[in-house]
């Protein structure tokens, strides 16, 4: 099972059991890579254990409290200060202490218990499989497989739903007998069974009057934000090893590489350059050039995009719907060809902050629910029309669906998430303006939906290459400091993430700052003709289409790139975990599928 991740923590292993448990721990070492951080880690006592994945950025801050407390570390890294937390303050109390990215099992053998974590946000994996008589546990899927007994069989209603364009990844296996922990769970598991618990989700947490009392002025809110964003960023550079930004021409990435040179000065940023097809490398280099900040551009041209995707598919466990994760692996690849061990990068920007032209679309819709509606259309008509609107409140695609067809949806789909946007959108009633309330709502429901894919994403692909991800935007003040942001502060005149742009004015080029959002765009000349591998595929058999919808189901993905995405991305996953197919024997049938001419 180790062995299967080795890719995650090529540097040392260790492993550790008992009669009840064993664990095994690969190590990527960034803190304190002396042999004093090997894991599994053990107590002095020797009664307690822990293997864990990720970085506790506030561990010096608890060292402290442990000292203050009377217990002492004999290393500087971060997984003795999670142990002893873990040992000394029982898991309840010390998980919500950590602020960081993190997966863990902390096993108590003074009672038996097992404890396994993941993060608020989700930024680190954990997949399990409860077969009865045993409980196995790892960061991926794939490690779980190498485990006898672990059945292969994928769950035909997982891949409808990600061809339905739900967002699946972070949250579920397509393995039928594989689960994956949910952000924020802690479950206890011990000889009474699993109990799953949450330490921590934005419906618990969120203050509505605290967005509806605040009277900060814009400077005061810039200066908060500036604060804890370059305190953030302070603390995730914070390495015993190389470490570099992912600079595009964006607001996000652009002030990560910015305030990171007043904590480091030995790094360089790097920033994608597909060819052919739309590149920022150089909005990119007018920011590093500001900074002082060298910047190194990673080509991505069809060869190597073919090359990679079979084996982007195999890190991910999944269909890898969006061109731009080639683009990430092979950054992270050129990192670990410098010898950078961690890359700090601006995810979770656009959902803390409002950056995505879908917040607006749901701004804009209840726009029409004005006071002046309710008078001109009487208040039983237009309180009719709120109850309808509320049943789908962060619509993109339904919003003018029957009612009837909501109700399909909510049945077939994903109903964790297609109910939380109404609880989302219930709990900030006290905000009066209902399009204010949509959008503060659907900012809220992309932490959990949109942001979960690229967490998952970006963790399996940077450690596919042994490069660990960094992402300070989602520390734990700054999430919260976000989430009860009002909508002036995230949208106004026009303008998406309104206040962090201005904060962005005093850094870098305006051009970049006011600059078309763009997204990590790759060309659909890439992966033009890759559709052609679904004939004769293992997908069909999957999804029992009949022979003659094949060719219409080919046609469909040559002409929509994000369809071919999607199902050439399923086609290589199955044959690859259940054909048997090797990444290098799928490369060159890709090779060989976009050489041919069209309708050949």
């Amino acid at each position: 099972m180790a062995d299967a991740i080795r890719h995650r923590g090529p540097d040392d292993q260790g492993s550790w059991n008992d009669n009840r448990l064993a664990v095994a721990h690969r190590r990527l070492s960034i803190i304190d890579p002396t042999p004093a951080g090997h894991q599994p880690m053990l107590t002095a006592s020797r009664d307690a254990v822990l293997v864990y994945n990720g970085e506790i950025y506030n561990y010096e801050s608890l060292r402290e409290l442990l000292r203050a407390e009377g217990l002492t570390c004999r290393s500087d890294c971060d997984t003795e200060v999670v142990l002893l937390a873990l040992h000394h303050w029982g898991p309840r109390k010390a998980v919500a202490l950590f602020d960081g990215m993190f997966a863990f099992a902390y096993y108590d053998v003074r009672e038996g218990t097992l404890w396994l974590a993941r993060d608020r946000l989700g930024i680190k994996p954990m997949s399990v499989a409860d077969l009865g008589d045993r409980i196995l546990f790892a960061s991926e899927d794939k490690a779980l497989l190498a485990a006898d007994g672990v059945s292969r069989d994928v769950d035909t209603r997982e891949i409808t739903l990600r061809l339905a364009w739900q967002s699946r990844d972070s949250a579920s296996s397509l393995f039928g007998k594989i689960d994956r922990l949910l952000p924020g769970a802690l479950w206890k598991i011990d000889g009474a069974g699993v109990e799953k618990t949450c330490f921590w989700h934005v419906l618990d947490v969120l203050d509505p009057s605290r967005v509806v009392s605040d009277r900060a002025s814009s400077a005061d809110h810039m200066g908060s934000l500036e604060r804890i964003l370059s305190d953030s960023i302070g603390m995730h550079c914070r390495a015993d090893a190389s470490i570099a930004t992912a600079c595009s021409r964006g607001v996000d990435s652009g002030l990560i590489t910015t305030l990171s040179t007043r904590f480091r000065q030995d790094f360089h940023a790097y920033v994608l350059d597909p060819m052919p097809g739309p590149s920022e490398a150089d909005g990119a280099a007018l920011t590093a050039a500001r900074a002082g900040v060298p910047l190194r551009r990673v080509p991505l041209d069809r060869d190597r995009f073919i090359d990679l995707w079979p084996k982007m598919v195999w890190h991910l466990e999944s269909d890898g719907w969006h061109a731009s994760a080639m683009g990430l692996l092979a950054l992270a690849e050129q990192c670990r060809t410098d010898g950078v061990k961690v890359l700090l990068t601006g995810e979770g920007a656009d959902e803390m902050f409002g950056g995505y032209p879908w917040q607006i679309r749901r701004n804009r819709q209840w726009r029409s629910l004005t006071p002046l509606r309710r008078l001109l259309i009487g208040r039983n008509s237009f309180e009719r029309k709120v109850l309808k609107a509320r049943r789908s409140p962060l619509a993109k695609t339904f919003a003018n669906t029957p009612l009837l067809d909501r109700y399909n949806l909510l049945r077939s789909l994903s109903p964790e998430l297609n109910f939380l946007e109404i609880k989302l959108f219930d709990l900030l009633e006290p905000v009066k303006s209902l399009a204010d309330r949509a959008y503060l709502a659907g900012c809220l429901f992309d932490m959990y939906s949109h942001l979960q894919d690229l967490l998952h994403r970006h963790d399996r692909l940077s450690m596919a290459a042994s490069v660990e991800l960094r992402v300070p935007f989602l520390e734990n003040r700054l999430i919260d400091f976000a989430i009860h942001l009002p909508r002036r502060f995230k949208y106004r005149w026009g303008t998406t993430k309104w206040l962090l742009k201005k904060v962005a004015d005093r850094h870098l080029p305006r051009q970049n700052v006011y600059a078309p959002k763009s997204g990590f765009d790759v060309s659909q000349q890439l992966s033009a003709g890759a559709e052609k591998l679904l004939r004769g595929g293992l997908l069909a058999d999957a999804m029992r289409w009949p022979s003659s919808s094949i060719a219409d189901m080919e046609k469909l993905a040559g002409e929509h790139e994000s369809s071919r995405m999607r199902l050439v991305g399923m086609e290589l996953f199955l044959r690859l975990y259940c054909g048997g197919e090797s990444q290098e024997q799928l490369s060159e049938r890709l090779r060989a599928v976009v050489a041919r001419p069209a309708g050949a």
